[in-house]
């Protein structure tokens, strides 16, 4: 899978409503997740504009070719890192990524002075074999004057690159993965939609029967309470599985649902405190049909999602 792919399949679990509402409790690691995902698209955009940059011969062109592209391959792999480490994955660059690292040190991060095996060491880019596609780099150590020079191979680094960071994104991309059919496994034997049994049009029945006889009320404070356990139980196993509060489309019908519950409730206590009429209280009743039809609705296809994980 190329990378963008492989990014695009990062971003899209992490914006699914409840991974990102678990996520955005930890603002830090939630802005350094969508920060290094950008970084990821950023540089591979720069990286695949690098062939068309290949026929500049100014060495001055040539220079910031070769600055540029590695300084991308080392943005690269720490967006890549620290993606991982904003999910809680744990990963480690393979010796080829490292050694792409020391090159990129040695050559446009820190030439003229750095460390190595407890010696000082120098690095020159001989301008004279420069080009877009890669230069000789001698290396010139504090000890025995030593020295070495090495070819760096730029088109050979951005396909060790993409294969390498490819198989690091891919193991992001296969725990989150893993992760969401563990969750959907956890959950799938347990039905939202029997939260709301064939008995609720009974209840609704008797709620309509209840706004047109004194004799009823009773009856309906009874089964309006049946139909809150209801909707509380629907919360509930919402909740268990981190959903709750986080699909709009529920929280609207139980806001909807609110303010007729609460006058309904106390109608069929004692009318004579009660804002409602009787037609009023069947068109509250009706509403309240309406809305809990549409949670059902969400009910099943929350379960048709979950019933997918093997």
């Amino acid at each position: 899978m190329k990378i963008t792919d492989l990014e695009q399949r990062i971003r899209d679990f992490i914006n699914s409503a409840r991974r990102q509402s678990s996520l955005l409790e930890n603002t830090a690691d939630w802005n350094k997740l969508c920060s290094s995902l950008d970084l990821i698209g950023d540089t591979q955009l720069a990286i695949e504009s690098y062939p068309l940059l290949c026929k500049s011969e100014d060495d001055g062109a040539r220079y910031l070719i070769i600055y540029g592209i590695l300084q991308a391959l080392l943005l690269q792999q720490d967006a890549a890192k620290h993606i991982a480490a904003s999910l809680n994955i744990k990963v480690k660059l393979p010796k080829e990524l490292e050694d792409i690292r020391i090159v990129r040190n040695s050559a446009a991060g820190h030439p003229g002075f750095q460390k190595e095996n407890g010696q000082s060491k120098s690095c020159f880019i001989s301008r004279s074999s420069l080009s877009p596609s890669g230069f000789d780099l001698m290396t010139v150590y504090s000890e025995g004057n030593d020295y070495k020079m090495d070819h760096v191979n730029i088109p050979k680094l951005l396909k060790i690159q993409e294969t390498y960071l490819g198989e690091i994104l891919s193991k992001v991309v296969d725990e989150l993965e893993m992760q969401e059919t563990e969750h959907r496994k956890m959950h799938k034997g347990t039905k939202l939609i029997d939260c709301f049994p064939h008995t609720i049009r009974y209840f609704f029945g008797k709620l309509f029967e209840a706004t047109s006889g004194e004799d009823k009320y009773c009856l309906g404070a009874m089964h309006l309470e049946l139909i809150q356990n209801c909707l509380d139980d629907f919360h509930n196993k919402l909740e268990v599985r981190g959903e709750w509060d986080v699909n709009e489309s529920i929280k609207y019908h139980y806001e909807k649902l609110s303010y007729p519950m609460t006058l309904l409730e106390l109608y069929f206590k004692d009318k004579t405190d009660s804002k409602l009429n009787d037609k009023d209280a069947y068109i509250f009743v009706s509403f309240l049909v309406e809305h809990i039809d549409a949670l059902k609705k969400i009910a099943v296809e929350i379960d048709e999602e979950y019933a997918k994980a093997p």
